[in-house]
């Protein structure tokens, strides 16, 4: 095996684990009973749109980050 074909193939694999990251993440976000349907959306579509930020966030502050709840009720 050349060097060529082994970094093709640790990229592929890299990229695998990562793409699969991403979606764990999000069935996370998904299954969340913590989570309005609101807030499911915006971690979700946040975690798409920057999958490392996102994640780190997710995993590191929870799904409400600083106390931060967003609600429909608007007293």
């Amino acid at each position: 095996m050349d060097g060529f074909f082994v970094w093709n193939l640790l990229a592929i694999i890299v990229g695998i684990a990562y793409l699969a990251a991403i979606v764990w993440v999000v069935s996370l976000i998904i299954r969340s009973d913590e989570l309005n349907e609101l807030e499911r959306w915006i971690w979700a579509i946040a975690v798409i749109c920057f999958p490392l930020v996102g994640s780190i966030v997710w995993f590191a502050a929870g799904p409400h980050p600083f106390g931060i709840r967003i609600s429909r009720d608007l007293r």
